[in-house]
């Protein structure tokens, strides 16, 4: 059983910003603490959602992104803001990002019990 919901926005690009690495660590601390987490990527910051962004020798936001994925933290990307980017979440995200949208969003923010977000 878990022990509340933190939502976790993300706007801004995770190459030039820090706020990935942050949210990273954040739901890191929540996991231990018994939190359920989600982290919803809008704008920029699906920019790290691509699977070819993991890399073996590197510790990249996509590949602490599909570390939280693995610990059990639910990632989404915004559809519409990946499309506008050239992104086609269904061939090159994460394995485990759902596409999701803005009014799911809204749903992610009312059902939690803590919302933080990261923009640019």
């Amino acid at each position: 059983m878990y022990m509340g919901k933190l939502l976790i926005i993300l706007f801004s690009s995770p190459i030039q910003f820090q706020n990935t690495d942050t949210a990273y660590e954040l739901a890191k601390a929540a996991i231990k603490e018994g939190h359920k987490v989600s982290i919803f990527c809008d704008i920029d910051s699906v920019y790290g959602l691509k699977a070819s962004q993991v890399l073996s020798n590197q510790k990249t936001p996509a590949k602490k992104l599909a570390e939280l994925i693995d610990r059990g933290v639910s990632v989404l990307a915004c559809g519409e803001s990946a499309r506008l980017r050239g992104i086609d979440l269904k061939k090159e995200s994460l394995k485990g990002v759902k596409e999701s949208s803005l009014a799911e969003l809204a749903e992610l923010i009312e059902e939690s019990d803590r919302v933080v977000a990261f923009g640019s």
